[in-house]
């Protein structure tokens, strides 16, 4: 997978490669809930741990009441919509 981040015009930032497995493993686990083979309360207690990525230089947080990445830099948050990532 290859997704590209808009920043306000800035260029794009890479997502790492942990964030893309994340993504991936959050499509699964809702796709484990949708099924049944999970109830609500492993859901959320399992997307807690799928939903934090921590690298050296920032902090991915997924908010699943909107599905939304956020990026943490130290500085500034940014977000990405499952909807905006490419590949």
């Amino acid at each position: 997978m290859n997704f590209r981040h808009r920043t306000g015009g800035a260029g794009a930032v890479d997502i790492p490669p942990a964030l893309g497995k994340a993504m991936a493993d959050y499509r699964a686990l809702l796709d484990e809930l949708e099924s049944g083979a999970i109830d609500e309360s492993t859901f959320r207690h399992r997307a807690l741990r799928v939903g934090l990525v921590l690298r050296e230089q920032d902090a991915w947080i997924l908010d699943l009441s909107t599905e939304r990445w956020w990026r943490y830099d130290g500085v500034a948050l940014s977000s990405l919509r499952f909807g905006d990532a490419e590949g």
